[in-house]
């Protein structure tokens, strides 16, 4: 049975029923069809005259303190008369009457479809400003959720609002403040790599703004919070790297300054982790892979563990070598049955321990 004849058939039922129903389902067909037709100029200036007049009633609605008929006359105007500028002003009217009543969410949703549809709207900056508002509110309230529990939104919706921010206005002072907010969302519930990634996003589009100084910023500390929790110097390089850039690009930031003495601390405690992962390999009876990690320590001589490492080195250097050692040099050892395997490199390395 294909879609006309289904209409017929729903018609002919509703017409048996009694004429008002069957009055109202084919209204809703004929409505239905009014919104794929495409309006001529004197079609669309007379929906506009009968918008106009419906939001002079609204706004007095409004004015005598009717907030609920205000919101619902809004409300119909921007769904009947979507297509005028009478409808698109309801349709913002609409949402800022949701955002006063307290329903942020709905309200915010409204501003989004408000803006994504109709671009050309007098009211796009404050619809984007109302948004990055209601999302700002969410993520700095003190406010539970259902009966008292966890949060008034989950911070997989609150990321998703500040990223439709940035997307909607991305030449507007709300994209770089949502992506840095994005940041802020993801560091809050601990994930630190996309945090970080949030803020990259904030200095590679919005570069000599105060909004990528303060993403700089966030990315030398959370770098230090992942070097922390590493035994990899991997990660401490990467936060040099990091306070680097910013001292570089705003030597007269007072951070600047705490940042250079952070670095030397930050060098000791990258020192310590090889020093340590030398000393496991000692330990475990690889000296040759131990001998690496504590050379690369002695490069580092304004630490306190370069000269450690060096009396680990000459400790390694005048050790006795073990018999099996010495007869390795010759050729195979007859007392080892296992075959032995040319070595391929001056220093046997092993991979770091797992952190």
């Amino acid at each position: 049975m294909n879609r006309d004849t289904r209409y017929l058939l729903c018609g002919l039922l509703a017409f048996s029923l009694g004429t008002d129903t069957s009055h109202a389902f084919l209204g809703g067909l004929g409505k239905r069809g009014d919104e794929k037709k495409v309006l001529n100029a004197e079609e669309l200036s007379s929906q506009q005259g009968t918008a106009e007049a419906l939001m002079a009633k609204a706004r007095n609605y409004e004015s005598e303190g009717k907030t609920r008929q205000a919101r619902d006359a809004y409300k119909g105007i921007s769904r009947s008369y979507s297509r005028t500028d009478a409808g698109t002003q309801a349709k913002f009217d609409y949402a800022r009457m949701l955002e006063a009543s307290g329903d942020q969410r709905d309200a915010f949703e409204e501003y989004q479809s408000l803006i994504t549809n109709f671009r050309n709207t007098p009211n796009f900056t404050e619809a984007v400003k109302r948004q990055y508002g209601i999302a700002e509110s969410l993520r700095t309230t003190d406010k539970k959720g259902f009966l008292g529990i966890g949060a008034p939104i989950q911070p997989s919706k609150l990321i998703e609002m500040f990223e439709q921010i940035s997307a909607s206005a991305p030449f507007t002072e709300y994209a770089p403040k949502s992506l840095l907010n994005v940041g802020y969302v993801r560091t809050k519930i601990g994930e630190t790599a996309e945090a970080i990634s949030a803020f990259q996003s904030v200095v590679d589009k919005y570069a000599d703004t105060e909004f990528a100084k303060e993403a700089q910023y966030e990315i030398f500390r959370l770098r230090g919070v992942k070097a922390e929790k590493s035994n990899s110097p991997v990660e401490d390089r990467a936060q040099v790297e990091a306070g680097l850039d910013f001292v570089n690009q705003n030597p007269e930031d007072q951070r600047a300054t705490e940042i250079k003495s952070d670095l030397q601390s930050i060098e000791e405690r990258s020192m310590e982790k090889l020093y340590n992962t030398g000393v496991f390999y000692e330990k475990s009876g690889k000296p040759d892979s131990a001998r690496v990690y504590f050379r690369e320590v002695v490069k580092n001589p304004s630490t306190s563990w370069a000269s450690k490492a060096q009396e680990r080195l000459n400790a390694l250097d005048n050790s006795p070598v073990p018999v099996e050692k010495k007869a390795g040099v010759f050729g195979p050892n007859p007392l080892k049955k296992d075959k032995v395997e040319m070595r391929t490199s001056g220093d046997e390395v092993v991979p770091l321990p797992a952190n």
